[in-house]
């Protein structure tokens, strides 16, 4: 009776859904509407996903980075830095994506490389960035409401200037406004001790970014997502978009770079981390093609590709700048620059300006031209330090006779002279207080910084190598062709021409350290670092490109000779 029973049963059941499966097929109308929720649950399946990048952030106004001097040797044909990373994450249905590669994956990593931290204390939320925390940090005028959206300069800047607090401390859970009123004071005080150093963006090339990942930098990447990216679902390549109808033309997300594969996919592939959990995509990355990532996936709202990097505050893991062991004997040369100004006003040349300055050895030992050092005052473009040239230099060595200078141009010197502990530059050489020196701004436009460099070879092992620069222009200054204005344009006020004249008072304790051996401040703390620009021009030197700068000069002609002691 029982196996009857489970036939009839069968039988019956079968019947209602042929019936069923009759009555549809026959009714246009409820065909229609079975095609119509099917369309909803894909579209709705499409984009399930939560964005967060709004693609607004200004490139322009973002420090290229120096490139850390990585070479260009040969690279790895592969890369993988998924091991370093957390856990992946997964934002939900909120908006974060942005403080999800900023806090969770690039702080976290930087973290773990600079501590040795393991996999397995990597899965652990007391070693993780809180992306809640660093959103919630946010100024509410830069984010949506509702924990929906934002940019990474202001992700980074946060990141920077605040810190960001500890997934045990702030766990990924009952998010809700995410306004700033929300934070407590526990989370501020533990982010406080979790800062970067600064970040920067790169170039969007292939080199470039291969040059990051192989010496342990990973990338912040902002992308722009398609329909196949939303339900990607393999561990192949992905190599080309489809199409926006679901995702729309604005779908801007935040991922992280993590590794790549030369002989992954007909061309070669980027590993990216998501954070959309891991059952979506190849376990929660993805690979993407060299060309697709650069020419397509990689696009900001304004057709920018935004690339970032960050150095962590202290110990940093990417490549170190050159410091030095602080000692406590030998030289320590210190510039001073009493005034840089234009001669305009009685030259009629609009380019031409004057600067009045002197270099001391503040140190306990005798700064020798033997070891072959030099001083240069250089330009560097505010945002890409790329942009430089050198506007006056001199090198100390023996190539000439001993106690004797020598300058075959206006813009160049070579000095034999030995300046002693506690003396300086110009006293030992001509007998003055400082030196006047005439030189012309190349024909430039935009925001750049002048600063005048003591041992740009890095020759000493000095106690305080930042004293080594100092800057006539704490902040950028805008030149137009050359010519330098006061204020900047766009201020509504008259503009004048750009004139430093130095308050301070020249004494050891100034020399030691003061406010113009370094362009950060609380008005620019993403600004290049002494470090950064010391290393690049030390760099530059060793490679060649600074000779190429000074060639530049030579070709103009030189001037009368000035005479020799």
């Amino acid at each position: 009776m029982k196996k009857l029973s489970f036939i009839l049963t069968v039988v019956l059941l079968c019947s209602a859904v042929l019936v069923s499966s009759g009555c549809k097929k026959d009714d246009p109308i409820l065909m229609e509407m079975e095609e119509e929720e099917e369309e909803e649950e894909e579209e709705e399946m499409q984009t399930e996903y939560a964005l967060g990048w709004t693609g607004d952030d200004n490139l322009d106004e973002i420090p290229t980075s120096t490139n850390f001097g990585f070479g260009n040797g040969d690279l790895p044909a592969s890369v993988d830095l998924l091991a370093k990373f957390p856990p992946i994450g997964d934002q939900g249905s909120f908006g974060t994506c942005v403080a999800w590669s900023v806090a969770y994956n690039i702080k976290t990593a930087l973290n773990g490389m600079q501590n040795g931290t393991s996999g397995s204390q990597l899965a652990s939320p007391a070693n993780q960035a809180s992306p809640k925390d660093l959103f919630t940090a946010i100024p509410d005028d830069e984010k949506g409401a509702d924990c929906n959206g934002t940019n990474f300069s202001f992700a980074l800047d946060v990141l920077q200037n605040r810190g960001v607090a500890s997934m045990q401390t702030v766990p990924y859970t009952n998010l809700g406004g995410c306004s700033q009123s929300s934070l407590q004071s526990s989370w501020t005080s533990e982010a406080n001790s979790n800062k970067i150093k600064y970040w920067r963006k790169i170039d969007a090339s292939h080199q470039s970014i291969k040059q990051n990942l192989a010496n342990n930098v990973p990338i912040i990447l902002g992308a722009k997502l398609a329909d196949n990216f939303m339900s990607w679902n393999s561990n192949t390549v992905l190599s080309s978009s489809t199409s926006f109808n679901n995702v729309g033309q604005h779908a801007y997300h935040a991922l992280v770079i993590a590794g790549y594969d030369d002989s992954k996919g007909p061309n070669g592939a980027y590993k990216v981390i998501n954070s959309w959990g891991e059952f979506w995509g190849d376990n929660g990355y993805v690979w993407i093609d060299y060309d697709y990532m650069l020419n397509e996936f990689c696009n900001g709202g304004n057709g920018s590709q935004p690339l970032f990097i960050v150095d962590n505050d202290e110990g940093s893991v990417n490549p170190p700048d050159n410091t030095d062991p602080v000692i406590s004997t030998g030289v320590d040369l210190a510039p001073w620059v009493f005034e840089d100004y234009s001669t305009y006003d009685y030259s009629g040349i609009s380019n031409e300006r004057e600067m009045n300055f002197n270099v001391y050895n503040i140190g306990n030992q005798e700064a020798s031209s033997n070891t072959g050092w030099s001083q240069y005052y250089i330009y560097y473009n505010a945002y890409d330090a790329n942009d430089y040239g050198v506007l006056f230099y001199d090198e100390f060595n023996t190539s000439i006779d001993q106690n004797t200078f020598y300058c075959d141009t206006d813009y160049h010197c070579t000095v034999n002279l030995n300046i002693p502990a506690g003396a300086n530059f110009t006293e030992t050489a001509w007998g003055y207080e400082s030196i006047l020196r005439t030189y012309y701004m190349p024909e430039i436009t935009g925001y750049y910084y002048l600063v005048m460099i003591a041992d740009a070879d890095d020759t000493f092992a000095e106690a305080d190598e930042l004293n080594n620069l100092f800057y006539t222009t704490i902040e950028p200054h805008y030149f137009d062709n050359g010519y330098g204005l006061r204020p900047e344009p766009g201020s509504g006020n008259s503009q004048n021409e750009f004139d430093f004249k130095n308050n301070l008072t020249m004494n050891q304790q100034e020399l030691d350290s003061n406010i113009f051996n370094s362009a950060v401040n609380a008005n620019r703390p993403n600004a290049y670092t002494p470090e950064e620009i010391k290393e690049f021009i030390k760099r530059e030197k060793q490679n060649g490109r600074l000779a190429s700068k000074v060639d530049v000069f030579a070709q103009q002609g030189n001037s009368e000779p000035y005479k020799q002691k």
